[in-house]
């Protein structure tokens, strides 16, 4: 049986684990509980792209030998990647009846992210060679796990919209 959900949209409190010091239940942040590397990565891309943005760090190491307009495309890529992950998850546990729209924003931060991600780290390795073949390789990693997750949430909303309707559209 599912877990109760409650008027407010969010988990009832009795569905939360005991807390053995004084037996009440625990408050925890759920989204962060079921998704912890998503919105993980997700924050980070946000942070990143908005310290590019707004030149808060100056660009270091292979970010200061390529041209300012590829740094500001990939931070702007960085920020609205992550900022779509963090909405979408974030919009599923605080309003479920939106969870395709959720589902959705998520899946449209990931892909952008995935191509800016392998697009950046091709294009390091070809400024910078050898040296940025580490970068690359985890640029290239990312990229991977991002169209992976994206697949993930299309299979999950063909799922909804095969068994359980069109809910959150």
């Amino acid at each position: 049986m599912p877990p109760a959900v409650s008027p407010q949209g969010g988990r009832h409190p009795s569905d939360q684990p005991e807390n053995p010091a004084d037996g009440t239940a625990m408050r925890r942040f759920v989204p962060l509980a079921e998704h912890p590397f998503e919105l993980l990565f997700g924050v980070v891309e946000f942070g990143a792209g908005v310290a590019l943005i707004l030149g808060v760090v100056p660009p270091a190491s292979l970010n200061s030998t390529l041209p300012g307009v590829v740094v500001w495309v990939w931070g702007v890529m960085q920020l609205l990647g992550g900022a779509l992950i963090i909405a979408g998850i974030l919009l599923r546990y605080l309003r479920p009846a939106f969870l395709l729209l959720g589902l959705r924003l998520e899946r449209a931060g990931l892909w952008p992210l995935a191509a800016a991600c392998s697009v950046y780290g091709l294009v390091v390795l070809g400024y910078a060679g050898v040296r940025a073949l580490y970068p690359a390789v985890m640029l290239l990693a990312f990229a991977v796990a991002c169209g992976a997750r994206a697949r993930s949430v299309a299979g999950i909303e063909r799922t909804i919209h095969r068994y359980g309707g069109s809910v959150g559209d």
